[in-house]
């Protein structure tokens, strides 16, 4: 009896080490196989020991996503453990039954079982078990999007991580911390983290937490608009995927290249990509989350293409899905895509009433830069009036100054300036063309060193040289190069190109244009832009980002003034105006090869550099009465107010002159919603923020702010002061009270 007890004994060690090393090999099936083939027998035996047994094939059962059988499993292998006390054996089954709960939805029940491993490892001193633990906690409140828990579960699962010098579970902890960060909007920390994630994974050889590291870096560049590192990124995932055997990876993969292509206008590209993720999706994991966010994504690109029709049968679908996943994330996406396809079906009242849902639902994640997206597609759609459209758009404004997301702030403040312009005129466009100064209006200044420049402009304009507007985000470049336009070439077209804001192929395309058949998907001439802007002006914005395999191109069109478009044999005589314009320093750029010597040598001959607005405060009272005149906030004999003034000069204005234009039409919506208080109490609310704080007492201050958020979630709102007051966060009697307190008043029931 004592030698037949050993051998089974024998049989359960081999078996348990058998079962663990079919899943370390990830040949789930064959453990399941070999776990059932077994299974009458050991419950024949029964005993403790065949706990590890039961949990092993819980986790197999649970990665082959039969999660009914796998909860069975692992609540047998619990009722077996538990009675002999706590052991490390008794949490490594919470951690198993937790993730299988976390995979059913049951995402109390799977807190409760995490939090009961992470005990019972803590008091049995299992540093390891205790970081895994907490680890998977985090992850459980990331899901949630409960960011601030998940954040302080890794950072102390970080702390016993780095006393283990587990270098694998410190570099994927770290990664876990960078995707929080981009969820959160802070994006320097996002990549801080990821890039240490990479370090840390490449030292540990670990390929798969490598590529996905990268992936993460690859979708924090696409969401600050930094294309071209983010191609780089996904790049050197793909190097790595290649490697490794990961379809959940690859769709990941697939699905950011493909919201990276749509992004950067190359729409066949994003097509591709996107098939591609879906088809991998829906082989591996049907039905779930992944299929649903690539089918968002498909919904995105159509929307671009204008195939309104299919854009809506996506969403429906991916509505579907992420409405049972519990996303909130996706769900909002989604409805802001509701939105805009109601817009262009005329179904007005709801493609309002999606907007809002979209944008108290994104509000509810805390992922802020999917909310500011939401919140520019209704600042500029047509359901809304030019109030409520500035109100949005201020809002997304606020978010991407604080996230620091330059390419981002000023497409929303060109955005923000172009309302009251005619449509045509609105920028975020790669490409526009005007026929002079926006409203008729010189370059307004008191500056000496600009006046001086301004009068050396028509001598300027009879050389063939290129003019090199250099100076600050928002200083006026694009204005002046405007000016200069309508005193040297007045009625001759102007071009204008954003060389940031287009990837390298398509960059090319729109400069130098093609024939008919000159690459696949040519199907039609296209006329470059330096055709285009023949006899008049063209415009190069950001000709420090133009991509070094273009500079030289660019260069010899420039030095020859003739073009042959790609797949043409025609040579096309030039007499153009050229522009350009950067906020970065080109000599450093020469100097770390970044910037073509010869090239920078053809550009710089005649260059102005724009000073910043904080360096010429006399423009300041200038530029402010003619914005406020422009919107009626003074009539034209209305002096400006003292104070009025003293404000907008004190403040150093990091955004320009650009800046200075919003924060005047932020004053008019402000202004024409609350029913009493003058000018210069409004300028305080919006300066409350951004200016010196200890020359007002803290009771100003709350005031201020108070009174300024507030109105603007009533334009959010469209009036509605329940909505708003969900918005705040506040209860509907106190938006009542306060609205009283602070005169506002909202008209027939719509804020105005």
């Amino acid at each position: 009896m004592k030698i037949e007890a050993t051998n089974r004994n024998d049989f359960r060690r081999a078996m348990d080490h058998y079962m663990a090393s079919l899943i370390q090999k990830q040949d789930y099936a064959a453990t399941v196989k070999y776990y059932e083939d077994n299974l009458g027998e050991l419950e024949a035996e029964g005993g403790a020991s065949l706990g590890p047994i039961h949990r092993l094939a819980a986790e197999a059962y649970a990665s082959l996503s039969n999660y009914p059988t796998a909860l069975k499993t692992a609540r047998l292998a619990q009722n077996i453990i538990a009675p002999e006390g706590e052991s490390v054996l008794l949490a490594e089954i919470f951690v198993t039954l937790g993730g299988i709960l976390l995979n059913m939805g049951e995402l109390k029940e799977s807190e409760k079982a995490f939090r009961d491993a992470e005990s019972i490892f803590r008091r049995k001193d299992c540093l390891e078990g205790q970081s895994q633990a907490l680890n998977l906690l985090a992850g459980l409140f990331y899901k949630q999007a409960d960011y601030k828990n998940s954040l302080s579960a890794l950072i102390d699962a970080i702390e016993i991580a780095r006393g283990l010098n587990d270098q694998k579970k410190l570099a994927y902890m770290m990664g876990n911390i960078g995707r929080i960060y981009a969820f959160t909007g802070d994006f320097a920390k996002a990549e801080e983290h990821l890039q240490i994630n990479i370090e840390l994974s490449t030292q540990a050889a670990d390929q798969r937490e490598t590529a996905r590291a990268y992936l993460a870096l690859g979708y924090v560049f696409i969401q600050q608009g930094q294309f071209r590192k983010a191609e780089q990124a996904l790049n050197q995932a793909h190097e790595y995927l290649a490697r490794v055997n990961s379809r959940r990876n690859n769709v990941i993969y697939f699905t950011y290249l493909g919201e990276l292509h749509y992004r950067s206008g190359r729409l066949q590209e994003a097509r591709e990509a996107l098939e591609s993720a879906l088809k991998l999706a829906e082989k591996s994991t049907p039905g779930t989350a992944a299929v649903g966010r690539v089918m968002r994504h498909l919904a995105e690109l159509h929307i671009r293409c204008k195939d309104y029709s299919s854009a809506r049968h996506y969403a429906a679908k991916a509505m579907v899905i992420m409405e049972r996943a519990g996303d909130k994330l996706e769900v909002g996406a989604l409805w802001k895509i509701k939105a805009i396809v109601a817009e262009a079906n005329g179904q007005e009242t709801e493609g309002r009433e999606s907007f809002v849902t979209a944008i108290d639902i994104l509000r509810e994640t805390g992922v802020r830069f999917e909310k500011a997206e939401a919140l520019i597609a209704a600042g500029t759609s047509n359901l809304f009036t030019v109030r409520q459209r500035l109100t949005y758009l201020f809002r997304a404004e606020e978010f991407y100054r604080r996230s620091g997301l330059s390419a981002k702030l000023q497409q929303v403040e060109r955005i923000i300036n172009s309302i009251d312009y005619p449509p045509a005129a609105i920028a975020g466009t790669a490409c526009s063309q005007a026929a002079g100064p926006p409203n008729g209006a010189g370059f307004l200044t008191g500056c000496p060193t600009i006046k001086r420049f301004k009068t050396q402009l028509p001598i300027i304009g009879r050389s063939d040289l290129p003019l090199l507007l250099t100076g600050e985000t928002g200083v006026g470049k694009d204005h002046m190069a405007r000016y200069y336009h309508s005193l040297v070439r007045p009625g001759s077209p102007f071009v204008t190109v954003n060389c940031a804001s287009l990837p390298e192929t398509l960059l090319e395309s729109e400069l130098f244009g093609y024939h008919r058949g000159a690459f696949t998907g040519a199907d039609t001439d296209k006329q470059g832009l330096f055709v285009v802007a023949n006899c008049g002006v063209l415009y190069l914005d950001e000709i420090g980002d133009i991509p070094l395999s273009l500079q030289a191109k660019l260069l010899g069109v420039l030095e020859t003034r003739r073009l042959i478009p790609l797949g043409s044999t025609e040579e096309i005589l030039l007499d153009i105006k050229l522009v350009v314009a950067t906020n970065k320093n080109l000599e450093e750029m020469v100097e770390c090869g970044a910037f073509r010597r010869d090239l920078y040598y053809r550009l710089s001959g005649l260059t102005f550099q724009i000073p910043a607005l904080r360096n010429r405060k006399e423009d300041i009272p200038v530029l402010l009465l003619h914005f406020m005149e422009r919107s009626h906030l003074l009539n034209n004999n209305d002096p400006m107010p003292t104070e009025l003034i003293r404000q907008f000069v004190e403040y150093d204005w990091p955004g320009n002159t650009r800046e200075l234009h919003n924060k005047v039409k932020r004053l008019e919506v402000m202004a024409e919603l609350v029913a009493e208080g003058d000018l210069v109490e409004l300028s305080r609310s919006i300066f409350s923020a951004e200016m010196p704080q200890a020359k007002r007492s803290l009771f100003d201050r709350v005031e201020q702010f108070e009174r300024k958020m507030i109105v603007e979630a009533l334009l959010a709102a469209l009036g509605n002061k329940s909505k708003a007051a969900r918005i705040l966060g506040i209860h509907e009697a106190t938006i009542r009270t306060k609205m009283k307190r602070y005169h506002i008043c909202v008209e027939g029931g719509v804020a105005h």
